[in-house]
């Protein structure tokens, strides 16, 4: 995934809602949380892929 700020994000996520929710401005809000539960779900993916593992069969290396 492509690098992007949270602003960013947020603006792709709703850029398809944005004439229902201008025809319902009460569910912005929740479209917003929803987009933003999205990209935290992202955030803790990367982070977590990110995180060093050791690789299959390094133990038996380093033991």
């Amino acid at each position: 995934m492509p690098s992007l700020d949270r602003d960013q994000l947020l603006e792709l996520l709703l850029r398809d809602l944005e004439q229902p929710l201008a025809e319902r401005p009460e569910l912005r809000a929740f479209a917003v949380r929803v987009a933003e539960a999205i990209i935290a779900a992202l955030t803790e993916h990367e982070r977590k892929r990110h995180t060093i593992t050791p690789e299959f069969g390094e133990e038996e290396r380093n033991g």
